[in-house]
């Protein structure tokens, strides 16, 4: 396998696992430096579009930088914002290259139908009141020039499209240099999964003395119910919401109080994906990412046949290895799973 060298930088995607990530496995590797989310924000996130300026991006990276690990999901793009239209996951992108151009990208993807109905649980443990249609297709509502489309933005199908950030990054870094990653296969063996990846890049990490417990479980339906009653007094912490009175404190209580109730296990089994979306929904989210999907996994195919030829030792192109590659099947599972 070949050595990767340079920083490390995971930009998400949400709900793809990046908490286990940020609160255990980065922190245990011993010999990299893993930089808090704040850092990562600082230098990438903060400044805008037309004063972003790499010299300070790096400043606020430190010295040493190549051996660094950043780890934060909206460098991808905000969840509930989708990236603002796609212009920040793109803007981000460049920032990353002006400011660590040897960096290693690393880009875990979900399911889009599993991923959607992720992000509006999210959205309501985040003080959400709103329900799932219209979580997803409140813009729909709106006319083409209602004032509302130029002010808080929401929900947008096209930031599960992952396909289209990759190849950008793909063409910004060199696809050998992009590294990605299905939530799937991860959340179905986390120990080999981790293993293999501490392995890729070549990370010191005691497996053995990581915690493997769940991070944010889902709530059942009741719960549900009762975050979304709980979030209409406290304007906290979404922008597309409704509230009725806003109590001081209140958010901080109540997220305490439910996600305590959510721990214990005594209200319901935790929604699924097919309990959020309905079969419309669901039919409507397969047809539109079908595209994207397959190039997922054309794109996964293309990483695995690198690797291959990585570990086989191998300098150049092989004809008939290349075939092969082309018509084998896979050892990663396809993105087209359908929910």
């Amino acid at each position: 396998m070949r050595n990767y060298r340079g920083p490390i930088i995971h930009i998400g995607y949400h709900k793809t696992g990046t908490t286990w990530f940020q609160d255990i496995f980065y922190p245990a590797v011993r010999n990299r430096r893993y930089l808090p989310r704040a850092v990562a924000r600082a230098a990438f996130l903060e400044a805008g579009a037309l004063h972003f300026e790499p010299d300070q991006a790096r400043h606020r990276l430190g010295q040493d930088r190549d051996d660094i690990i950043l780890c934060e999901e909206n460098l991808s793009g905000g969840l509930h914002n989708g990236g603002l239209a796609g212009n920040l996951s793109k803007d981000v992108a460049g920032r990353i290259r002006d400011t660590l151009p040897g960096a290693q990208i690393v880009i875990f993807v979900r399911d889009p139908c599993s991923a959607i109905a992720s992000a509006y649980l999210q959205y309501v443990k985040g003080g959400g009141t709103f329900g799932i249609h219209r979580y997803l297709f409140g813009r729909d509502r709106l006319g083409p020039v209602a004032p509302e489309r130029d002010e808080a933005p929401g929900f947008r199908r096209e930031h599960f499209d992952y396909a289209r950030l990759i190849a950008y990054y793909d063409r910004l870094f060199g696809a050998d240099n992009v590294h990605v990653f299905r939530y799937e296969d991860f959340r179905a063996d986390p120990r080999g999964f981790a293993a293999a990846y501490a392995a890729r890049f070549g990370l010191d990490v005691a497996l053995d003395r990581l915690d493997w417990g769940t991070r944010n479980p889902s709530p059942g339906r009741l719960l549900l119910w009762a975050f979304r009653a709980a979030n209409l007094f406290t304007r906290r912490a979404v922008a597309d919401k409704d509230c009725l009175l806003h109590l001081p404190g209140w958010y901080g209580l109540s997220r305490k109080l439910l996600r305590r109730a959510n721990a214990s296990g005594r209200f319901g089994r935790p929604l699924r994906m097919r309990d959020i979306l309905d079969e419309g929904a669901i039919a409507h989210f397969n047809d539109y990412y079908r595209h994207g999907e397959a190039a997922i996994a054309d794109r996964l195919e293309q990483q695995t046949c690198r690797d291959a030829k990585s570990r086989d030792g191998m300098a150049g192109p092989a004809p008939s290895y290349a075939r092969s590659c082309r018509t084998a099947t896979s050892s990663l599972p396809t993105m087209t799973q359908h929910c």
